[in-house]
């Protein structure tokens, strides 16, 4: 299939979904190894092969690049998501596959760190409906279903809290190493995860069982 556009620009609609495609892995390859706001529209081109003025033609900007790249990832990850709720475990699970995404996926890690946190910009709110969002719609069923919490408020803070144990390592990273001395290999360990893991459910079923008076 092809259409009448300008000079210039591709007419197949399949060279037009390869072009749109290798900047978006681009994209995604760069951020891996250096911040957002360092990155140019050029160096995504170069990295792509492809004219640099096809990034305004398919996404207007570097910022549209990046929230389809957000999105397509966010697709992407979930999909391992789905088969949870008939796990004996769910939330080891979900902990196991989201530290591997942190893990794989450093581009994530220097999205939140530098450009997410704090800010309201169009690629702020795309990451939040990408990522967080998503994970507070199934992650407090999950904690409900394991730990017999049936107070949703509790197993939603309870949820937000385990997530800011996953993600803060990976976030103060620098933090993490001068100061504590923890490597990186450290906290992606399977050990870390288990134990991570058994801190937080025992934690959780002993509230439940045994109130503690202060």
């Amino acid at each position: 299939m092809t259409t009448k556009v300008g000079r210039g620009r591709p007419v197949c609609e399949t060279k037009k979904a390869e072009q749109r495609a290798k900047l978006i892995i681009a994209a995604q390859h760069l951020l891996n190894v250096k911040s957002y706001s360092q990155i140019t529209i050029r160096e995504i081109a170069a990295e792509a092969k492809v004219n640099s003025a096809m990034i305004k033609y398919y996404f207007d900007s570097k910022e549209g690049l990046f929230v389809e790249l957000i999105q397509a990832l966010a697709d992407e990850h979930f999909s391992q998501f789905g088969d949870l709720h008939a796990q004996a475990r769910p939330v080891y699970h979900f902990m196991r596959k989201f530290n591997q995404i942190l893990q794989t996926n450093p581009g994530f890690v220097h999205l939140l760190a530098e450009e997410i946190l704090n800010k309201t910009t169009p690629l702020a709110q795309a990451f939040m409906s990408a990522f967080p969002e998503r994970v507070s719609q199934f992650l407090p069923e999950l904690i409900k279903q394991e730990t017999g919490i049936d107070d949703h408020k509790k197993a939603k803070l309870a949820a937000f809290s385990l997530m800011t144990q996953l993600v803060s390592p990976y976030i103060f990273k620098t933090l993490r190493q001068q100061a504590w001395q923890i490597e990186d290999a450290d906290i992606q360990s399977e050990q870390r995860v288990k134990e991570l893991y058994l801190q937080f459910i025992f934690g959780l079923k002993e509230q439940q069982t045994h109130e503690v008076e202060f």
